[in-house]
């Protein structure tokens, strides 16, 4: 599968009419530093919010979340510093205090990693269970082996299938995670769930404020952009509280679920109501970009049984303009499948 870095719009097609949007900053931002300047100056306007995807690690954190570096090339990482760099401050000077959304959360939160094998399964790993057989602890009374809660996530292949990305294609998909051994945690689409409860009433019972400075540390190869604990000048960012998470997992099986449900109203509803800038990377590191889109589009179908009369969600000329521009989104990669 090529790699493809480039922004979309998608969502509310208008985005003269619509006075929300939202910019989703979900790959390294990999392009030359002037270019990246002219496209968020463009895009970050009045009633805009900006999420990034990312932990925020400190100095000694170990290495930064893979969307703020590019370790192959020197030269790129430098250009990914900078326009960091350039984002935080342009979103400071349009917006002053206004926080910054963190829609990521810490490998060590995550319940679950889905490994692709060979033969084109995908089977989601319990990571709760697999920490808890690490820990030097007895074992009495615990099924043998740290795959014994490890399951083939039939619901995930279901969704999956839908849009004929069966085992067959998987196979295929399966390289774009190789360096990650073919594990992926589907962290874009859990942070577009996130994204979800950005603009909420009660945003506050999802998310708690971090207060950091930008600051660029050297391991002895290649610079690493921290974000160090500040009370001085710095940025204020908005992360996922570790008490979210269950109900952060619990939106995600509801978003691929094969029948209509509330969680798919709401990504609809985000959707009409606001213009999405995001900045993604398909196929360059793992796959959960284009599973992403896969799970907006879902959010148009599904089964609706009332009182025994099965029907099929149907969608409105406007949220069927939506769905047209996320199904153009992945034309380039469903060509790669097929």
């Amino acid at each position: 599968m090529e790699a493809q870095y480039t922004w979309l719009s998608i969502g509310n097609g208008n985005s003269n009419v619509s006075s929300k949007s939202v910019i989703e900053i979900m790959a390294a931002p990999i392009c030359d530093p002037s270019v990246f300047l002219g496209e968020i100056c463009d895009k970050m306007k009045s009633g805009c919010t900006l999420c990034i995807g990312g932990e925020l690690k400190s100095s000694g954190e170990g290495k930064p979340a893979s969307n703020f570096r590019y370790e192959k090339d020197l030269e790129i990482n430098g250009k990914v510093i900078d326009n960091y760099y350039q984002l935080f401050n342009l979103h400071r000077d349009v917006f002053h205090s206004k926080p910054i959304f963190v829609t990521t959360i810490p490998r060590r939160w995550r319940k679950y990693s889905w490994f692709i094998q060979e033969d084109g399964m995908m089977v989601r790993w319990h990571q709760e269970y697999r920490k808890r057989v690490d820990e030097p602890i007895s074992y009495h009374g615990f099924p043998s082996g740290e795959d014994s809660m490890d399951t083939n996530d039939d619901e995930l292949m279901n969704f999956l299938s839908e849009f004929d990305v069966k085992q067959e294609q998987l196979i295929k998909i399966r390289e774009c995670c190789k360096g990650a051994r073919y594990n992926t945690y589907l962290a874009d689409m859990i942070s577009f769930l996130y994204q979800l409860r950005c603009n909420d009433d009660d945003f506050s019972s999802t998310f708690y404020p971090e207060f950091r400075k930008l600051e660029v540390v050297n391991d002895g190869t290649i610079d690493q952009m921290v974000f160090n604990e500040t009370m001085g000048k710095g940025f204020v960012f908005l992360c996922p509280k570790e008490t979210s998470v269950d109900s952060i997992y619990r939106d995600f099986m509801e978003a691929i679920s094969l029948r209509e449900n509330e969680m798919k109203a709401k990504i609809r509803k985000h959707l009409l109501e606001n213009t999405i800038h995001r900045w993604t990377d398909f196929s360059a590191n793992d796959t959960d970009d284009a599973f992403t889109i896969l799970m907006l589009i879902h959010a148009f179908n599904g089964i609706i049984d009332l009182d025994g009369i099965v029907s099929n969600y149907k969608p409105s000329e406007e949220e069927n303009i939506i769905l047209d521009g996320l199904s153009k989104s992945l034309e380039h990669w469903f060509s790669q499948l097929h």
